[in-house]
């Protein structure tokens, strides 16, 4: 006796990139006349990855404010007659008038109020008449012969004699 096996497969191309095939088999007959089962083929696993472009970063703008203090000037600043602004550098008998003056100490920046009488302008050490770092309240007598009075870090001096 024959064996009779019949196999048909079909396959299809590739479409969109997509692969199918399918495959049957049918029953055969031995020589003994058992019959064999059907056993389907299994069918492939389509995988498909996709990459898409990544979303937009967003842009971050940071904006920073800063309050900076001002250096004090050593420009004098106007003040009422009889009165020092707390910071500056003064010709006596131009921009003050000599006498005896208070003040009420430093004006809290660095906690101390400096003066200076000084016999002329240039700045140096050995013009220095008198000088003093007050943590509170002061008096200065400027006198006639003084050319410079120089205040830092206090609050206004009044003339008080």
């Amino acid at each position: 006796m024959r064996t009779r096996t019949s196999t048909t497969v079909i396959a299809a191309g590739l479409l969109a990139g997509l692969t199918a095939c399918s495959s049957s088999a049918s029953s055969s007959v031995s020589k003994a006349g058992t019959t064999a089962a059907t056993t389907p083929l299994a069918q492939p696993t389509v995988t498909t990855t996709i990459t898409a472009p990544a979303p937009p970063v967003p842009t971050v703008t940071v904006t920073v404010t800063a309050t900076v203090a001002a250096e004090p000037s050593s420009t004098p600043t106007t003040a009422p007659d009889g009165t020092i602004a707390g910071s500056g550098t003064y010709l006596v008998g131009t921009d003050i008038q000599p006498g005896t003056y208070k003040t009420a100490g430093p004006s809290g920046r660095t906690g101390l109020c400096y003066w200076e009488r000084s016999s002329g302008s240039s700045g140096d050490a050995g013009s220095i008449i008198a000088n003093d770092a007050l943590t509170g309240q002061g008096v200065v007598t400027i006198k006639k012969s003084d050319a410079v009075f120089k205040s830092q870090g206090c609050q206004m001096w009044t003339k008080v004699g």
